[in-house]
């Protein structure tokens, strides 16, 4: 479900996706799989939207870029552009409204 994007390819990934999200992560991490289950469960709730994921161990530069601090941080895309940004675990519903009110208002 998710096109896991490295140092190289993160800028154009972003640049060309009309809407999406990006989850940064770490493999072994019980929360970033949570996440990720959690992403899984929301992607028929929001037709169009690209899932894109960054491992932050694997790619210190991107991560730094996009100030991702913590794992898992959450990364909402419109129109090519970073629009918000939400660091921890989130339920369907909370992930759901908060992806649905980053749209709205960006």
């Amino acid at each position: 479900m998710l096109t896991l994007l490295s140092d190289e390819k993160y800028a154009q990934a972003i640049a060309q996706t009309p809407q999406g999200v990006l989850i940064g992560f770490k493999k072994l991490c019980p929360h970033c799989k949570n996440m990720e289950k959690v992403l899984e469960k929301c992607a028929d709730r929001l037709p169009g939207a690209v899932f894109m994921g960054l491992d932050t161990e694997e790619n210190p530069d991107a991560c730094g870029r996009l100030g991702i601090e913590r794992v898992p941080t959450l990364l909402i895309i419109k129109q090519g552009a970073i629009t918000a940004k939400m660091a921890g675990l989130m339920n369907p519903k909370e992930f759901c409204a908060f992806y649905q009110q980053s749209m709205r208002t960006a």
